[in-house]
């Protein structure tokens, strides 16, 4: 199945060529975590969101889904 993966800010060193953007095929089944854990964004990620609501970890993605990543993000 396809989902869509955008990473914010300097998580896009994760994905190919540096995009903020990409469709991956993935099994059916994978959890938000285990997509990350194979891009190697897992630690780098801070909260993330299915489908523009802030979600878990342990969600298991569908058909479709857009997930997006952000990292943390400090400020003086």
């Amino acid at each position: 199945m396809r989902v869509t993966v955008h990473l914010h800010g300097n998580l896009r060193r994760f994905l190919p060529g540096g995009a903020d953007r990409t469709v991956l095929e993935v099994a059916p089944g994978t959890t938000v975590e285990a997509l990350l854990a194979g891009l190697g964004a897992e630690r780098d990620t801070w909260l993330v969101a299915v489908n523009g609501a802030a979600t878990d970890r342990d969600r298991v993605l569908a058909a479709d889904d857009l997930l997006e990543g952000f990292e943390p993000v400090a400020a003086g």
